[in-house]
């Protein structure tokens, strides 16, 4: 998983690199600040455009955690979801029903990083 993860973040960004911590993994506290804006986001607490003005690395790396960690039922989801494209544009979009789906199985995900990570 962890050269994945970093092959990953570099085709990305190789800034994005430093975000994963000693063991190449996310560290817990950029686990637990994607729990927090995909709550906020599923429940309409705050729009794709403010997640992004608050931490414009949000969409890529929440993209990155599906890839790395990811359920094949969250794969699925993701498919029919829009919020992390959307959040990369300038102007606020609706969080729909398809993508309040996704980032509630986000947020279950989220919840179980500890045993996706591993030893």
């Amino acid at each position: 998983m962890n050269d994945d993860l970093m092959t990953y973040l570099d085709s990305i960004d190789e800034r994005l690199l430093g975000y994963l911590d000693e063991d190449e993994e996310l560290p817990p506290n950029t686990v637990k600040r994607l729990h927090h804006y995909v709550v906020a986001l599923a429940d309409g607490s705050i729009t794709p455009a403010h997640v992004m003005e608050d931490w414009p690395d949000f969409s890529r790396l929440a993209v990155t955690f599906v890839v790395a960690y990811g359920t094949e039922e969250l794969e699925e989801s993701s498919e029919h979801a829009t919020v992390f494209g959307a959040a990369e544009e300038t102007e606020d979009v609706v969080v729909g029903d398809a993508d309040r789906r996704f980032l509630m199985l986000r947020s279950g995900e989220l919840d179980r990083y500890p045993e996706l990570r591993g030893p």
